[in-house]
């Protein structure tokens, strides 16, 4: 069923039952050769700093160690609150240091500074691969713009005609460095453990979730660029603030309460816009699905890797639309994510409330 349409070229329908069944095991995926992305061969530069080491990629992103982590910080800190109120909330002694301050600032300063490169990287990579005048031209209503950020592979471009999508010219070695960084991010919770302070839930659950989040975006290699160059954006001005803050800077009460306002932002138009993907669809010409052997929804209506490389054939009298999700496993990190975002919303509009309108001081 049609829900909108623009111009024949971008409709929304409701997404098929099939785009949720369960999604490929962990066991599918590293059956498929699990491998660090392409560029990982490219020459050392600015926008890629180093390369990844398969073995530890990996065992990165084995669900099992991602569990683990994330049992392990929910249960130490639930833990620490414990102890720090049982200590009356009092700093720990290597809190008041020098080399602690040091350490807080260089933290901060790292993740403001992780945050803008890889903001600007993926900007740099977007729009050096932005699609041509001419696929402009040719198709006036979007239709290669849902392509070109709902495609990972280029080998599924029915509209684009580059031979190397974003992705593969580099964003999933940021994609997979983001995901690293939301581990890092838990030294956060440390830093105010170690200065006598409990742990909000709305801390916990934001680490916590966003390390489930990411993980499921980087292994069922979903389209995840704009979702997280909002990340990226509100967290390089988050980490300054917080670096200013520790060197004694003073920040006014209306930036803080701006900043703030910028997250929540975040979380309604990043879950809006991801959202958003289950419902697009965009056309492609019948000529273009048959010589690649896109289906976009197969004879028994299901969506998997397999299905996606397969050899199946269109036939004339079928629709020429094809999802921007290719499978289960991308809608999973939707879905994840919704369910992620609510409870965080309602969190963070909670600490606001509570510390711009009832606390003005």
């Amino acid at each position: 069923m049609d829900l909108f349409t623009t111009n024949g070229s971008v409709r929304l329908v409701f997404p098929p039952l099939e785009l949720f069944q369960p999604p490929y095991t962990r066991s599918d995926k590293l059956a498929l050769d699990l491998r660090p992305p392409p560029l990982n061969d490219s020459p050392l530069s600015v926008w890629h700093p180093f390369r990844i080491n398969p073995d530890f990629y990996r065992m990165s992103l084995q669900l099992e160690h991602v569990i683990s982590f994330v049992v392990v910080y929910v249960s130490a800190v639930l833990f620490m609150n414990q102890v720090n109120a049982a200590r009356g909330c009092k700093p720990w002694a290597f809190s008041k240091t020098s080399t602690f301050k040091a350490l807080v600032v260089a933290h901060n300063i790292l993740l403001a500074t992780f945050s803008a490169w890889a903001l600007i990287t993926g900007i740099v990579l977007m729009s050096s691969h932005w699609p041509s005048k001419a696929i402009e031209q040719q198709e006036p209503s979007y239709g290669h713009v849902l392509e070109y950020f709902c495609q990972q592979d280029s080998s599924a471009y029915k509209v684009l005609k580059q031979s190397i999508s974003p992705t593969e010219a580099g964003l999933a070695y940021l994609y997979w460095l983001f995901h690293l960084s939301k581990f890092y991010e838990v030294v956060d919770t440390i830093i105010l453990l170690a200065k006598g302070k409990k742990s909000s839930n709305l801390q916990m659950y934001h680490h916590a979730g966003i390390i489930l989040c990411t993980w499921t975006s980087v292994f069922y290699e979903s389209p995840t660029a704009i979702v997280g160059a909002l990340n990226l954006g509100v967290h390089t001005l988050m980490y300054t603030y917080f670096a200013l803050q520790t060197l004694g800077i003073s920040v006014s009460l209306s930036t803080k309460r701006a900043l703030t306002s910028i997250q929540i932002a975040q979380f309604f138009v990043g879950m809006v816009w991801g959202v958003s993907y289950l419902f697009l669809n965009y056309r492609v010409r019948l000529d273009s699905l048959s010589e690649s052997g896109l289906n976009p929804l197969s004879s028994h209506g299901s969506y998997s890797i397999a299905e996606r490389d397969s050899n199946a054939t269109i036939s004339a009298t079928q629709d020429s639309f094809v999802p921007c999700l290719s499978d289960s496993g991308e809608a999973t990190t939707i879905v994840v994510s919704f369910i992620y975002i609510w409870p965080l919303i309602i969190l963070f509009i909670r600490f606001f409330i509570r510390s711009y309108i009832k606390n003005k001081k």
